[in-house]
């Protein structure tokens, strides 16, 4: 029989790993068309290209931190997780949004240099998505005791210690000294 938070538990985790996974696609989606005076698209821009593998590092670090958290049933574990949560969103509030509707020159090859405006495209509602997901998962994590963390491991029976049977088909908790 499952205790009542577990399923609550592995919904949280599954989330947290959602957020990860959309932030870690974020990077490779366009988040930005160039777009020319007549709305026209000149290039696409991914936010990897943009400001390089650092989301993607930390998408990568919210997992394992997950993994650690749910192997150790540790709540503390649980704080790199939303620090990581929390920085995807930084780098999108201070670094990718600023230049969504930003104008400016762009080189283009054979027409030199043309004024482009940043139009925001899907790479960069993802890149906010897969961070507030994460944050909001990992908060619902924060409010499970330990027990209920470490029972989101498959096969793992929920409480302290595992229970095992004796030859006599008795079951024996760990830690007690006698036959059963």
């Amino acid at each position: 029989m499952k205790p009542t938070g577990t399923s609550s538990a592995r919904l949280a985790a599954f989330t947290v790993l959602l957020g990860a996974g959309v932030a870690i696609a974020s990077q490779f989606v366009a988040a930005y068309a160039l777009e020319d005076r007549f709305g026209l698209t000149i290039e696409t821009v991914t936010l990897f290209g943009k400001h390089g593998p650092f989301v993607l590092i930390a998408a990568l670090g919210a997992i394992g931190a997950l993994v650690w958290a749910v192997l150790s049933g540790s709540r503390q574990a649980l704080v790199p997780l939303l620090g990581m949560g929390i920085a995807i969103l930084l780098v999108f509030l201070l670094i990718d949004l600023p230049d969504a509707g930003d104008t400016g020159l762009y080189d283009t090859p054979g027409s030199g240099n043309l004024d482009a405006t940043g139009a925001a495209a899907a790479g960069l509602w993802l890149e906010l998505v897969g961070g507030l997901v994460i944050v909001l998962g990992t908060i619902g994590l924060m409010a499970l005791d330990r027990d209920t963390i470490r029972s989101i491991r498959p096969g793992r029976p929920p409480g302290r210690g595992r229970s095992r049977p004796t030859r006599s088909g008795r079951t024996k908790r760990p830690g007690r000294s006698g036959t059963g």
